[in-house]
């Protein structure tokens, strides 16, 4: 409802978004009559239950059947938020970049060894996986155009959100997609030519995926398989997934999941995406893809604190190689640390994953605000999964598999 009176345009209300006013308006009637009123079957509400002595459970969504339909509503402000956003003319070359790439890989060359023309300045690497080309090939293929694959990437990311309500409850996963559909600066992400809105997808997907293993028989296997090839695909599509991947497998090795089946399929996808570009051409692979997707960036810029003092003192730059020592060695040490903890849910390993990537996007040199986009979206997924444990049914009884 908030955003519903912000994104009305007084000079020109539109009947969509004043329809979203009214359903904000109704859905709040129907949730405070559930919590505070009685209830169909003539008992008092769960807060008039508790003030009496009761036990019902203090929650904004009382009524259980109004969780999907704010889910519903929270992918209706996602999309409108969204599709109704020009987008930025001269943003960020990512996009362009990867179109570029992919006309070079359909006309039958390869993009590692090609020098970037679209970027700036010309001449840039292709720094991402093949993953990420794989993921804008179908809207290239179709319309010839991938600029709005990340409006449709933050739309679907709002969908798998509340889709994690079908596990958890929409109680606890129709706040996540609201926050996240009303988030406005993830809104602009997607509108400024850069991809973290669709890297994000494959890794929300993927623990989505996970809420569901423990459903008996072939749909649980089914789960399991496709939330490991989706995180494979998202360790294919941009480096940040290393930093989540390692803490899922460790979830899972504490419930007592096959974690080394799921490794072994999280890897052989993230292979099947790598490997024949590998072997195309091996030098131009590792030097695009790994060496300069590190080092590509050498101006002091963004939202970490080593811009920050800059501005404070010009003489900062000095500090330099002790920000990257200390970006490393923090990583590295927090990482070690995390991977020892027995992570006791699946929205903790992913909570933990999102603070684990921030915490060099702080310390680094060149930081967009797009990459803490992609942080707070896992963590989003993880404030729905919180009280999950990722284990298939046939697991749930079996000691954990690490110490």
């Amino acid at each position: 409802m908030l955003w519903s009176i912000g994104a009305i345009d007084v000079n020109a209300p539109s009947l969509e978004r004043m329809g979203l006013l009214l359903a904000g308006l109704a859905l709040a009637a129907l949730a405070l009559r559930a919590t505070l009123g009685v209830r169909a079957d003539r008992r008092p509400g769960p807060l008039v239950a508790r003030a009496a002595g009761g036990h019902g459970p203090l929650v904004a969504l009382a009524d259980r059947s109004l969780g999907p339909l704010v889910a519903l509503y929270a992918l209706a402000i996602g999309a409108s938020e969204r599709l109704e956003r020009e987008l930025l003319v001269d943003g960020s070359d990512v996009v362009r970049a990867t179109k570029e790439s992919l006309e070079v890989l359909l006309a039958g060359s390869n993009p590692y060894a090609h020098a970037l023309q679209s970027t700036i300045p010309p001449g840039s690497p292709l720094v991402y996986g093949p993953g990420e080309l794989f993921f804008y090939l179908p809207a290239h293929v179709l319309t010839g155009d991938i600029g709005r694959v990340e409006t449709w990437a933050g739309i679907l990311t709002v969908a798998l959100l509340g889709l994690a309500g079908l596990r958890v409850g929409f109680e606890r996963a129709a706040l996540p997609a609201m926050l996240y559909a009303t988030w406005g600066i993830a809104a602009f992400r997607t509108t400024d030519g850069g991809n973290d809105v669709a890297a994000a997808v494959p890794v929300v997907a993927g623990l989505v995926a996970l809420a569901f293993v423990d459903f008996p028989g072939r749909p649980g296997r089914v789960a399991f398989a496709l939330s490991a090839a989706l995180l494979g695909w998202a360790l294919a599509f941009k480096q940040f997934a290393v930093l989540v991947v390692p803490l899922v497998l460790r979830h899972l090795a504490v419930t007592g999941a096959p974690w080394r089946r799921y490794a072994l399929v999280t890897a052989g996808v993230t292979a099947a995406f790598d490997l024949p570009f590998l072997a195309w051409d091996p030098g131009a692979f590792l030097s695009q893809h790994v060496v300069r997707a590190l080092t590509n960036h050498r101006e002091t810029w963004g939202a970490n604190l080593m811009h920050t003092l800059l501005r404070l003192d010009p003489g900062t730059d000095r500090l330099e190689g002790a920000f990257f020592a200390a970006e490393v060695a923090l990583t590295l040490g927090a990482l070690a640390l995390l991977v020892r903890w027995r992570i006791p849910t699946l929205g903790a390993a992913a909570l933990a994953a999102a603070g684990l990537v921030a915490l060099p996007l702080l310390l680094a040199r060149w930081t967009t605000q797009s990459y803490y986009v992609y942080a707070a979206t896992v963590a989003l997924a993880g404030l729905a999964l919180i009280e999950l444990r990722a284990a298939p049914r046939e697991s749930a009884t079996r000691p954990a598999s690490l110490p």
